[in-house]
């Protein structure tokens, strides 16, 4: 192939084997790779994404690999084009019609040959019919008005076609493959964008006008029709063979023709798109531009111009006011559902997981991404994204935060955007992806980008880019203050226009362009767009802004460039080839409402595993989260126990210990403080993230619950912790699961209330002030701190609202109203004070001593209430009375001995063996067992409720603090397990209120 940069001797020799091409330098220019400079007769490896710089032109690695695709035949776009002499409009065909004028094929070489007589010349010659000539992609047709078409915009649009491939008649047998080394001369190569392995085997017969398909090698369904296709398959003329998502070949044996189909993007369309905040404050005004696959565009404007505006209205984020963004065809938001998996938008903050590495990140933007794709396929895409960032031999390194500077900025900014090019959208829009960044990272990072515009739509917003870098794209919008749009065009026009406006209303600075150097100065723009306005003697006036501050005022106002741009696009539009928008594939229609889309097992269970494993991974990389998991806690139940490790007689003993009701009470705040603290900022930090993968159509419900699990299991570790170390130091035995999954329940119960703080406040120092406001509350209304029968009677509902309505409320009245140790209204929302009655009760009720102790006499009372006995059942009552006096005075010389004693008790609990004295003629010491697991201070709490419930003086027996059973409607229930109802409840409804807020904030916000 032929570079103009090239003269005489001049060569380079590229090298390709499967993905991997050297390039080795003949010549004498200035060859730069990588922005390292090739000197004369070094070679390199040429990485996909990268370019290669030959004095001003510019190779890039997708362009090699076209080229040695046609140099084995097997991969030559083709376009041709239908002129309409009366209208001089220009149609775009994928096949000959009668009326074709040109056919253009792209290879090595750009050939043009005229089908019909066409009023254009291509480098000086006429384009008569049967003319053929050979050009360069950097050549125009000019057309008879002087309208131009460029040759390299028509190799965008040919690609953005699809491939047609001519089958012969001399061959009946066609490999299909994405990877060119396993092709023959002749062989159907699938264009880019296909991930894995395919290898396909097509037989053609002409005559009979059918086929039959083979599938040699595929990693995922090969479906024909609606039959997926594991061997062989026939084919009948006008069938289908799908071979990825939205990529299709349709066989017409008829025509000898195989086409291949792609549901992708193909253009975008900003149609009078205006967009208010407010009646005052203008994000986007009356923008129309238009952009086609293949193109890469930078959107420019001083900070406030609604650039960011712009590409949260595009990527479906931001409904404008008016105005429509349309794809394909189809309006985006009437059709958000189905068109926003086709856009990625990656904002300007870093949007990954600092506590992960970089290849655990790209790991699993890959598999949410791509949740379809085998293991194996996403491994093999990672380790070629890592190489095209640049971060190969960073793979494992941990992201960190931008203070830590684990990584660089430029390192931070390739990961960013690599996230979700690691994924299949067609319409990417990057928010100021070189911000913060120095020159040469920024080339890189552009670089990066323009690697991925051959077959993708790419919006890039940026504040003022170099000379180089401007270069770099195929388009540029410029946008002035009020998103008024100003300029869109080609970099080059744009400085043309600007240097012109500067002549002509003579702003006296310099050209934009520096004709010796061949650089540009995009900055320039900006001189001329902002020319401040002077007084008289040359001083720049100043006026006040929106805002109260003084600003130097404008010489020409955003309207004037915008009514100055639409003038000058009215002419350009005359000049240029009036192109007939191409018939495009319009993308699958949005489901009925009432019809469910299919349930795919294997993609919903790969996002869920990766939404937790990524949870998880981040919670246990983060040295700070797992110092508080293994310390804090040992620590505080060390700390709370010592000093409440205090009874009457002196010596301590856990029977007249007098601190056991508040160490419970403490243990609950502690397990809920440290859940709230584990998770008041967890969301905080992942919003960039949730943010950005909005469009992917992430389910909240999985990442609330990974959330939850991943949290629940550090809550889960801090709480044995706790008890293990509070319950030893104080002597509690026997409550260890108890008292643990009672701790878990009120964990959890705080980290959905961090979860859900976390989700309300937008940073971590808000929602660390927001937890003791969360957590006081809880102390005071627990019902420890202040028993409820000192507390302020007004706090109970029904007590209030009598008095407000009673003009002369009595003592009847009051007695009436139930209680003292009933709970007023108010703190039946606090979750501790659940907690804590259920914590107490099961000390008094489940403790060893007591649990037998009740079992007992529920089996005597049933035995007791039979009308008639058996012998076997007297003989039984007998047993249980003697077991239940043993119980009641038991006593050892040991802990162990009476955990014996209390095993040989369950086993004629349970009927396994008879009561036999004998067993404990050994049971005396000077160790009880209601010493060692009853409390006096916990019994009197409960003795008090009983008799509070037990009073023969009221009516009904009222629901008090510490009862051991609750009455509501009439049914009497367990305080276990309405109070576990009510905690879970509470859990799972503040997590359902986190699922819903967080819907909201994800939704589309309208103007």
């Amino acid at each position: 192939m032929i570079l103009k940069n090239l003269d005489g001797n001049d060569r380079l020799m590229a090298f390709r084997y499967h993905d991997l091409i050297l390039l080795k330098n003949y010549s004498g220019q200035n060859v730069s790779v990588r922005g390292r400079p090739l000197v004369r007769g070094g070679f390199c490896r040429i990485y996909p994404g990268q370019r290669i710089l030959v004095g001003n032109q510019v190779l890039s690695y997708q362009e090699l690999a076209q080229y040695f695709n046609a140099k084995k035949n097997v991969s030559l776009p083709q376009i041709l084009i239908r002129v309409n002499k009366d209208s001089d409009e220009v149609e775009l065909e994928r096949s000959r019609t009668r009326d074709s004028s040109l056919r253009i094929t792209f290879g090595l070489k750009v050939r043009v040959k005229a089908l019909r007589d066409v009023d254009a010349e291509l480098n000086g010659i006429k384009l008569k019919a049967g003319t053929q000539v050979e050009a360069t992609l950097e050549d125009k047709i000019i057309f008879h008005n002087d309208s131009e078409m460029d040759l390299i915009d028509l190799r965008r649009r040919a690609r953005a076609l699809g491939g047609r491939f001519q089958l012969k008649a001399s061959k009946s047998e066609y490999l299909v493959s994405n990877d060119p080394s396993r092709l023959e001369a002749g062989d159907i190569l699938l264009s880019p964008g296909t991930s894995g392995d395919v290898l396909l085997k097509i037989f053609c017969d002409y005559d009979q006008r059918v086929g039959l398909l083979e599938v040699i090698e595929a990693d995922r369904p090969i479906i024909v029709g609606d039959t997926p296709v594991r061997t062989t398959a026939p084919l009948k003329d006008g069938d289908t063979i799908r071979i990825d998502i939205g990529q299709f070949l349709r066989c017409n044996f008829s025509e000898r023709i195989i086409e291949e189909e792609r549901n992708i993007i193909r253009t975008l369309e900003v149609s009078e798109v205006t967009h208010r905040f407010s009646k005052d404050e203008i994000g986007l005004e009356g923008n129309s531009f238009s952009v086609t696959r293949g193109e890469l565009v930078c959107v420019m404007g001083a900070s406030g111009s609604g650039k960011s505006t712009l590409l949260k209205v595009l990527a479906g984020q931001l409904q404008p006011t008016s105005g429509e963004v349309i794809l394909n065809g189809q309006s985006l938001y009437p059709n958000l559902d189905v068109l926003k998996r086709y856009i990625s938008y990656m904002p300007q903050q870093d949007a990954f997981d600092e506590h992960l590495t970089i290849g655990e990140n790209l790991q699993f933007a890959a598999a949410i991404r791509s949740p379809h794709l085998s293991r194996r396929d996403r491994t093999r895409r990672l380790d070629a994204k890592l190489i095209e960032l640049g971060l190969g031999e960073r793979r494992d390194a941990v992201v960190g935060s931008a203070d830590k500077k684990t990584l660089s900025g430029g390192e931070r900014k390739r990961l960013n955007i690599g996230l979700d090019m690691i994924g299949m959208s067609d319409v990417y829009l990057f928010d100021e992806p070189t911000s913060g960044l120095s020159s040469k990272d920024s080339e890189h990072v552009i670089e990066i980008i323009r690697g991925m515009a051959h077959n993708k739509i790419i919006i890039v917003t940026i504040h003022q880019p170099s000379s180089k870098l401007f270069q770099m794209f195929h388009k540029a919008i410029l946008l002035d203050k009020g998103g008024r749009l100003v300029f869109f065009g080609t970099p080059s026009d744009m400085l043309r226009y600007f240097a012109e406006a500067e002549h002509q209303h003579q702003f006296g600075a310099e050209l934009g362009a520096c004709p010796s150097c061949g650089t540009t100065r995009p900055e320039f723009i900006f001189d001329v767009l902002e020319t401040p306005l002077r007084d008289i003697s040359g001083d720049i006036i100043y006026e006040e802004n929106s805002r109260g501050q003084l600003v130097a005022a404008r010489r020409y106002s955003p309207e004037f460039w915008r009514d100055k741009y639409e003038a000058f696009r009215l002419i350009q539009d005359v000049k240029q080839v009036s192109l007939r928008k191409e018939p495009v594939a319009l993308l699958p229609a949005a489901p009925a409402q009432k019809k469910r889309l299919p349930f795919r097992w294997h993609d919903e269970w790969t996002q869920f595993r990766t939404l937790l494993r990524r949870s998880f991974l981040s919670k246990l990389r983060n040295r700070a989260n797992l110092v508080i998991t293994i310390g804090v806690s040992p620590v505080l139940a060390l700390l709370i126990a010592t000093i409440l490790r205090y009874s009457d007689s002196g010596k301590y003993d856990f029977a007249s210990a007098y601190h056991i009701p508040t160490f419970l009470f403490l243990s609950l705040i502690v397990a809920m403080f440290l859940g709230l603290t584990n998770s008041a900022d967890d969301i905080i930090r992942d919003r960039p993230v949730l943010q950005r993968e909005r469009n992917l159509n992430v389910r909240l419900s999985y990442y609330v619950i990974s959330k939850t699990l991943t949290l629940g299991i550090f809550a889960l570790i801090q709480c044995i912790l706790f008890v293990l170390i509070g319950n030893y130091a104080l002597q509690i035995r026997g409550m260890f699961w108890i008292d643990l999954g009672i701790m878990l329940m009120t964990a959890m119960g705080g980290v959905s209330l961090g979860l859900l703080i976390s989700s309300l406040v937008a940073d971590p120092k808000t929602a660390a002030n927001i937890v003791p406001l969360v957590l006081i509350p809880q102390i005071i209304m627990g019902g420890a701190l202040i028993k409820y029968e000192d507390m302020n009677r007004n706090l109970a509902l029904v007590y209030a609202l009598t008095h407000w309505f009673s003009e002369h409320p009595n003592i009847e009245q009051e007695k009436k109203m139930g209680s003292k140790l009933e709970v007023p209204f108010v703190c039946q929302f606090i979750a501790m004070r659940w907690s804590y009655e259920e914590m107490i009760v099961a000390q008094a009720k489940l403790n060893p001593l007591t649990r037998r102790q009740d079992l007992t006499q529920r089996e005597i009372d049933r035995i007791v209430a039979k009308h008639r006995q058996d012998p076997g059942e007297s003989k039984r009552l007998e047993e249980l009375k003697e077991t239940l006096a043993l119980l009641s005075g038991l006593e050892a010389n040991s802990v162990g001995d009476l955990d014996h004693y209390l095993g040989l008790i369950d086993q004629i609990l349970d009927g396994k063996r008879p009561f036999d004295r004998a067993l404990f003629k050994n049971a005396a010491g000077p160790i009880t067992a209601e010493q060692i697991y009853v409390n006096q201070k916990v019994s009197d709490l409960i003795s008090n409720a009983e008799m509070e419930q037990s009073d023969y003086r009221r009516g009904d027996r009222p629901n008090v603090f510490f009862g051991a059973q609750k009455r509501h409607f009439g049914i009497k229930i367990s305080v276990f397990v309405f109070n576990t109802v009510v905690l879970i409840g509470s859990t799972l409804g503040l997590l359902a209120l986190l699922h819903w807020i967080l819907r909201r904030q994800l939704e589309v916000r309208k103007g």
